[in-house]
């Protein structure tokens, strides 16, 4: 019995806690579902209310308002909770905020602060950010100073809207001279210059610009982007561009987006202009790279003829069906019954041009396109204009340039055999182009001038389209490289304009100086003793001049040195033979360790004086060989002469060649002047006969 007690207790135990972990495991699943249906809530509530505010900055906008991100001041306290602006704060933790709103005053004071940004800018990041490096911030404080910049702009454009003032103008009492600026330019010329300067990320710049036309109506943005041209020498700089060029690109777009094509035409051709001298021109980005046609474009004109009209309905949708064909070429191609009716449509209209031609003073009265005036980039199509319009001399060239371009974009370059089109149609082609010509330049006023600057447009646009079709090749050349002349390689010798570096230098001298060859101190010719003096200081061992800066080594030096010794020291170029250069210099020059080496000797002057005589004797010789035959046609009256003479004759005769050569070793040639005679060790000079 007790076991059986002591069993069931056990069981019981057991079965309770059992349950109790069930239980406890089934109220974690419901806390989880509860927690996660909460956080669902809270997300949702979050997401309605930033719905709420997309919807409502749309609105502003598509009303023509100034786009408010936050909110006006409102009662919290009838809103649901988190559906409040600092909604999207809560991620960010408490210190970071405070952080954010000081940082925030800081800016504030700055841009009230007169004086250039270069003298307060990066004091002012410095002490709002506390970088780690000093003058460059690391990614997570760029992003931490941009959130502070956008915060304070979007501040400094809800209270330009409170207080109606245009928002580049709104503050403009900073200081009290004429170049005053807005608070909201101010910050933006702070900012351009860290950018510039490479303190901060230079994207932020152009996100910030972004942001300010996001926020500001049609007739503000036309402000904004009166600064950005401003800007542009700027902003197009390449540590700048590389970083917004699609930000730019893409603000561009958004304004080009929310602007009238009708209205807003010439604040269209702004933003265009500028994106054209932003962007360089091989920029793929601005190209049609496939060539596709605004077919959208579409042209739409009565098809029934009203009551009381006064001109041909037929030729009013025969002139007007023609836009077909321009709004897309590519749509004749070669589509032989396309380009038939296209003809003969076209026919009738020139037709029409050429039997009434307009005079001058008629285009000066029907001229409906005032220069002054505001234009629409369209004309009307209504069938009551069409006799006004067709005595406009602005609406018959809109049309004729038109067919232009079409004639053009037909007989294209670059294109295939296939892509061609046949003879007869450019035969077509051609002769359509020369009477649509012809009609130009009877169109007043100037018509020619006007043909000629059509013609120089259509050229261009030509190289547009080689240019495209060949990849869009960049324009910017790379400096060709410097080949390097290989160890052992054939050097090519330099061409001069005179021969030589230095008479070509002297003829450019003369150019540039044209009284230098009337100068008196041209013809000057230097001493000697002055010119050979740089040549014995460097002859100095003490001196320590190097081989390749020694005088010896410099040829022309040596070659005018010589020139001047054979005229002026007849003796110490006499030296030349034994020395060289060196002993050309005179004595008095010479260093005093060197002087002795250059001294002529006893025994030397014997020598040279020795091999003189045996050299004159062997000229002699010679010269007696070479007389001879002429003397013996002289006949008989000069033999005992020639007799008397024939020991000493034949005997100089009679040595032969190898013997002539040991007797006058002198004149074994090839010596160069400057090679110097070093005496025989063994051989001692014969003595000289006595008389």
């Amino acid at each position: 019995m007790v076991k059986e007690s002591r069993a069931l207790f056990d069981h019981q135990t057991f079965m309770g806690a059992y349950h109790e972990r069930a239980e406890k495991e089934r109220h974690d699943r419901l806390e989880m579902w509860n927690r996660a249906q909460a956080y669902g809530q809270d997300h949702e509530m979050n997401m309605r209310y930033l719905d709420d505010r997309n919807r409502r900055m749309h609105d502003q906008w598509h009303a023509g308002e100034t786009v408010v991100p936050a909110p006006p001041s409102v009662d919290y306290t009838t809103l649901p909770p988190y559906d409040v602006d600092f909604g999207v704060l809560g991620f960010f933790d408490h210190d970071f905020l405070i952080l954010l709103f000081i940082s925030g005053d800081l800016f504030r004071k700055v841009i009230n602060q007169p004086g250039k940004p270069q003298d307060f800018a990066l004091r002012t990041v410095q002490e709002a950010i506390k970088p780690q490096r000093q003058t460059k911030l690391v990614q997570d404080e760029n992003q931490l100073l941009e959130n502070i910049l956008r915060t304070l702009l979007q501040e400094l454009v809800s209270a330009a809207v409170q207080s109606g003032e245009p928002t580049m103008r709104y503050g403009e009492s900073i200081g009290d001279d004429e170049n005053t600026q807005g608070k909201v330019p101010r910050l933006l010329d702070i900012v351009l210059y860290l950018c510039e300067n490479e303190h901060i990320e230079g994207g932020m710049i152009f996100q910030l610009l972004e942001d300010l036309t996001e926020m500001s109506t049609m007739r503000n943005c036309e402000d904004i982007f009166g600064y950005i041209e401003s800007k542009q020498d700027i902003l197009g700089k390449p540590e700048l561009f590389a970083r917004g060029k699609l930000v730019m690109l893409r603000t561009c777009n958004q304004l080009l987006r929310r602007l009238s094509k009708a209205n807003d035409v010439v604040f269209c051709g702004r933003i265009i202009m500028f994106l054209a001298h932003f962007f360089p021109l091989s920029e793929r980005s601005a190209v049609n790279i496939k060539g596709v046609f605004n077919v959208s474009n579409e042209t739409k004109y009565e098809s029934q003829a009203p009551d009381g009209i006064s001109i041909d309905f037929n030729f009013y949708k025969t002139f007007w069906s023609l836009q077909e064909y321009f709004n897309n070429p590519a749509s004749i191609g070669l589509a032989t019954t396309r380009w038939h009716k296209f003809s003969s449509s076209l026919t009738v209209v020139l037709n029409t041009f050429e039997a009434q031609p307009l005079s001058d003073e008629e285009s000066s009265t029907n001229n409906l396109e005032d220069e002054a005036a505001t234009f629409s980039i369209k004309y009307l199509t209504s069938s009551n204009l069409m006799g006004l319009e067709l005595k406009d001399p602005s609406f018959r060239r809109h049309i004729l340039v038109q067919c232009l371009i079409l004639f053009d974009f037909l007989k294209a370059p670059g294109k295939n055999d296939k892509d061609l089109p046949p003879e007869t149609m450019k035969e077509e082609i051609k002769s359509f182009e020369e009477r649509v010509k012809q009609l130009l330049v009877m169109t007043p006023p100037k018509g020619e001038k006007f043909l000629h600057s059509i013609e120089h447009i259509l050229e261009r646009e030509r190289n547009w389209v080689w240019w495209k079709r060949d990849g869009c090749a960049p324009f910017e050349k790379q400096p060709a490289e410097k080949k390097t002349v290989r160890d052992g390689g054939k050097k090519r010798r330099p061409r001069w304009r005179l021969g030589n570096k230095e008479l070509a230098q002297l003829w450019k001298w003369a150019d540039q100086n044209p009284n230098a060859l009337t100068d008196p101190q041209r013809v000057r010719t230097p001493a000697v003793t002055e010119y050979w003096k740089p040549l014995a200081e460097n002859m100095d061992p003490s001196a320590g001049i190097e081989a390749e800066y020694h005088h010896k080594n410099n040829r022309v030096y040596c070659w005018k040195g010589l020139r001047f010794s054979a005229r002026q020291d007849l003796e110490g170029f006499s030296r030349f033979t034994e020395f060289g250069v060196e002993g050309v210099v005179p004595m008095e020059l010479m260093p005093p360790e060197v002087r002795s080496k250059y001294q002529s000797k006893p025994s030397d002057r014997s020598k040279r004086a020795k091999k003189e005589e045996t050299k004159s004797s062997a000229n002699q010789a010679e010269e007696n060989q070479i007389a001879t035959p002429a003397s013996e046609v002289d006949g008989e009256g000069n033999r005992p002469d020639l007799e008397a003479a024939a020991p000493m004759d034949t005997e100089a005769a009679n040595v032969s060649p190898e013997e002539h050569e040991k007797q006058t070793p002198d004149t074994d040639g090839g010596q160069e002047p400057g090679q110097i005679d070093e005496p025989d060790p063994d051989h001692e000079p014969e003595p000289e006969p006595e008389p």
